[in-house]
């Protein structure tokens, strides 16, 4: 067993199929097959189901895939380690984040820190909050932004923004430009919602429930990208951060006001792994990626008050 093959069973357990891991490695997939197989053959266990619509991992390579990336994981800090003696900052970095942050974030941050430090490689990684710092846990993921709640073992958060949510309309859907919306009536819309799992979705309901209300939802959708679409073709409204739309509303698209009575809003807070030291390129991502928000909220692209971080453990 050597670290390329378990980069390439990594890839194949993530993506799911030889043809899109071998695309990603640039590796002819013939020999991407053959690395797996003898990876299997030293083991003597097999590490996928393989069926018509690409590979999932058995139990042993569920296993295999929870060690690995924590192997792999600890050779990259011991290089980087090595090279921060020197003042380096160089190496990769797995960046995490939801995909509402993701939408107003991520473009800019890649841009900022590429050209601040063209020797860093980033990772950029979208799921929900529960995801991410399960994947902080095991080394997966160096840092990343996720929405605020209970401490979470082995992870340390530091608070980034409270940021706002907004009840978003087609254009004509009757919200006044510049105007905030009471809560009540962005929940007496036929809406288009993320699903139960979704920290938004709990927000609306829990808001809902404390004000005696009744949700009228039309559609469930995960992909916030799908539940704009719904809203621009008229099937209902919904409740997204004014970020994650600002463009949208800018070009004409959508319209968004404010949601009052009460605020509704959420805290983000960046987060790391608990009892790790990050490497000169993780300390240097984080102080960019500061400074990143605090432009955009300056530039009035992501609306919401920054918070002072005070590196709290959690």
């Amino acid at each position: 067993m050597d670290l390329r093959q378990l980069t390439t069973f990594l890839q194949v357990a993530e993506l799911g199929s030889l043809s899109r891991a071998a695309d990603r490695l640039r590796i002819a997939q013939p020999a991407l097959s053959r690395q797996i197989r003898l990876l299997e053959a030293e083991l003597k266990v097999p590490l996928f189901t393989r069926h018509g619509r690409g590979m999932v991992p058995t139990s042993a390579g569920e296993a295999l895939r929870a060690r690995a990336a924590a192997i792999l994981r600890q050779v990259e800090e011991a290089r980087s380690e090595l090279q921060q003696e020197a003042g380096a900052v160089r190496g990769r970095v797995v960046f995490g984040l939801t995909p509402t942050v993701g939408a107003v974030l991520a473009t800019p941050l890649i841009e900022r820190v590429l050209t601040a430090y063209p020797e860093v490689t980033l990772r950029v990684v979208q799921a929900f909050s529960g995801y991410l710092l399960d994947w902080l846990q095991g080394g997966e993921v160096d840092i990343a932004v996720v929405y605020g709640g209970p401490p979470v073992t082995g992870v340390r958060t530091s608070p980034l923004l409270v940021e706002t949510m907004a009840f978003v309309t087609p254009p004509d859907g009757g919200v006044p430009a510049h105007t905030a919306v009471p809560f009540a009536r962005a929940a007496a819309a036929r809406l288009v919602l993320p699903g139960p799992q979704h920290g938004l979705r709990r927000l609306v309901e829990e808001e809902a429930r404390r004000a005696g209300l009744t949700l009228d939802i039309a559609v469930e959708a995960d992909d916030f990208g799908l539940l704009k679409e719904l809203v621009q073709r008229r099937l209902g409204a919904t409740v997204l951060p004014l970020a994650a739309v600002h463009a949208d509303v800018a070009a004409g698209r959508l319209a968004a006001a404010p949601i009052i009575d009460p605020h509704l809003a959420r805290k983000l807070v960046v987060a790391e792994p608990l009892g790790r030291r990050p490497s000169n390129a993780i300390r240097r991502f984080g102080e960019l990626l500061r400074a990143e928000v605090a432009a955009l909220v300056r530039s009035g692209a992501w609306q919401g008050q920054l918070l002072a971080s005070d590196r709290s453990p959690a």
